[in-house]
């Protein structure tokens, strides 16, 4: 891991300094390493917790803002860094990736570096992918996943003899790829079959109390099957390496009263699944020093602990299940 910036550095860019001295006020009890779990047959080791620079990471106006983020996240131990060739803000193109692009040109190797690619044949994959290279500024990529799989139909393009599929694995010939992996967010019974017909390294699923174990999902009576009972048995079968995301439930799973529970209790639930790291969308210090301080924290909850959490966030998962069926991961801000 290298050094933090020098002092003189550190001051030429004002608003990172005051955020950056604002954190080094309040995290002194919260120690510089994050715990790292291993990503399945990939044999890497990831920080337990991930940090997603999609939409709420785009909505940052200033630009040294935004990389002060991501320099703390770094400073306190998280490695796996998640974009997308989509996360952007209008008019802007790529601004993530752009952002990671300028992060971690100087310190590549010790970042895992993750991004997504939306076009469904081969010839539009590789564009793609060639244009992640020239804004993360980099000549390999981590990891390339097929981003958000939407359902049984979307998996046959996905497949087919020109599809995006091919061209992740050529990549990943290559070496312009190091894994190749998928993600979906809403249906867990096409991410299953996915993870049945092709041999990923690694799945980013929606994962949180609300959705998974969801009785209605699983009495069919909705299309939106839990990945806890679907996809994530598959992807342990092969020895995936799992990621999991909307822990929070894009925000309507936090709070108090009737269906919300703490950040720290909702991401106890997610690091006590079977996960190597669980990605979070990022746009502020103080929730992400808090999730820090969760997961240094972390222990695992038992079964009835879980359930008792399921129960009490409850009477919110219509109104995250609404979300789901309307959700485009790929839409810019």
């Amino acid at each position: 891991m290298q050094s933090r910036w020098s002092r003189r550095e550190f001051l030429k860019i004002t608003t990172a300094a005051v955020i950056l001295s604002s954190a080094e006020k309040g995290l002194g009890a919260i120690p510089a390493t994050l715990p790292r779990r291993r990503l399945g047959k990939t044999g890497e080791m990831v920080s337990c917790i991930g940090f997603g620079s999609g939409t709420r990471f785009c909505s940052i106006q200033d630009e040294n803002t935004a990389q002060a983020l991501l320099e703390r996240a770094f400073t306190l131990g998280i490695n796996y860094f998640d974009t997308a060739g989509s996360y952007t803000r209008r008019p802007l193109e790529r601004l993530s990736e752009k952002r990671l692009g300028e992060f971690s040109k100087k310190r590549r190797r010790n970042l895992f570096l993750a991004t997504k690619i939306d076009p469904r044949d081969r010839d539009g994959a590789l564009r793609s992918v060639e244009q992640s290279l020239k804004f993360l500024q980099t000549d390999y990529l981590d990891l390339i996943q097929i981003h958000s799989l939407s359902d049984l139909n979307d998996l046959d393009r996905i497949g087919s003899s020109n599809g995006v599929l091919a061209a992740v694995q050529q990549l990943k010939v290559q070496k312009v790829a190091r894994f190749i992996g998928i993600t979906g967010h809403n249906d867990g019974a096409a991410m299953s079959e996915a993870l049945r017909r092709h041999d990923f390294d690694t799945v980013l699923m929606a994962l949180n109390a609300a959705q998974s174990a969801n009785p209605i999902a699983q009495r069919k009576m909705e299309p939106i099957p839990a990945f806890e009972q679907s996809a994530l048995p598959a992807a342990l079968q092969k020895n995936m390496g799992i990621l999991s995301m909307k822990v929070m439930g894009q925000g309507k799973l936090v709070g108090t009263g009737p269906g919300r529970a703490s950040a720290a209790e909702l991401l106890q639930f997610n690091l006590s699944q079977p996960v190597a790291c669980v990605v979070i969308g990022c746009e502020q210090l103080a929730p992400l020093e808090d999730n820090i301080q969760a997961a240094m924290s972390f222990t695992p909850l038992g079964e009835n602990e879980k359930r008792k959490l399921q129960e009490k966030v409850a009477p919110s998962r219509s109104a995250w299940e609404s979300f789901l069926r309307m959700h485009q991961d790929s839409w810019a801000v």
